[in-house]
């Protein structure tokens, strides 16, 4: 029954988005196992921030909308070490003013690496690293495009979750992630990125959780893209309220939504998440 609970748990920890390949957590997916998570993710955006944190209004009629669905693998290759991939696919739409649009769409960046879980505390709370590699699965043109920054990178992350302590709750569970992601260009960017959550069961077969996340992207190119998949100097705090529902022990849904209340040189935006997490 413990066990049934601590995946449960699990499960539940990838809700969290920053962005599509942004569905990893720290436990182990357990040996021969496999884990299938297809997502859709909907965002839009008519103002933003501006280099100093600002804000600043969008002109007349303009408005950026990204649709976007991942497909996240994951395969436990023993009871510490699991291979990942994650795949989106982005469809845009860039409307500059009324009655004119660019719509973009394809496939966007690729991540895939080897998650390691390094120390475990009764089973309760793991402690884990990650390294992957991310790969541009589109053609950038004179070094641009609109469906992600064209080069390939790396990326470390290091994960503590688990159960709640019981000094804070009988229930629960938490998931912490610190990543830093280098882009191989003279431009960069260097993303360093920070994402807590905390979720409770309100059910047997229902849960709640609260995500924060920050971003913060640097780049000698400070220059501002409504597309935040293109940009590259920027920063942001976004919270992010999840809602799920265990249907059988091998399939969850999950619905997000969640705001963008401060950023700099990004979009003030808003949008909402479906998660379906499928074990086999």
């Amino acid at each position: 029954m413990k066990k049934l609970r601590l995946f449960a748990f699990a499960i539940l920890l990838l809700v969290g988005f920053i962005r599509p390949y942004k569905v990893y957590a720290g436990f182990p997916i357990g040996k021969y196992r496999d884990l299938v998570v297809p997502s859709f993710n909907y965002y839009t955006q008519t103002n933003h921030y501006d280099v100093y944190g600002n804000y600043v209004k969008g002109a007349p009629g303009a408005r950026y909308t990204s649709m976007s669905a991942n497909l996240y693998l994951g395969y436990g290759i023993s009871r510490r070490l699991d291979l990942i991939v994650s795949v989106p696919y982005l469809y845009q739409v860039n409307t500059i003013s009324a009655g004119k649009s660019i719509i973009s769409q394809g496939a966007g960046d690729m991540v895939a690496g080897l998650s390691y879980n390094l120390a475990n505390y009764s089973f309760k709370r793991f402690l884990s690293v990650q390294v992957s590699g991310v790969v541009p699965l589109y053609t950038a043109v004179n070094g641009t495009s609109p469906l992600g920054l064209g080069y390939y990178g790396t990326e470390v992350k290091l994960m503590f979750c688990g159960a709640l302590p019981d000094f804070i709750a009988d229930k629960g569970y938490f998931n912490t992630e610190a990543a830093y992601r280098r882009y191989f260009n003279f431009q960069g960017p260097d993303q360093v990125s920070f994402l807590a959550t905390v979720g409770y069961p309100i059910s047997w077969h229902n849960q709640v959780s609260f995500d924060i996340s920050v971003m913060r992207s640097f780049s000698p190119n400070k220059s501002f893209n409504i597309n935040y998949n293109a940009e590259r100097d920027y920063a942001f705090v976004k919270p992010q309220l999840n809602l799920g529902h265990t249907f059988t022990r091998r399939f969850s849904m999950f619905v997000g939504g969640y705001y963008v209340p401060y950023g700099i040189n990004t979009g003030l935006g808003y949008g909402g998440s479906i998660v379906a997490i499928i074990k086999l």
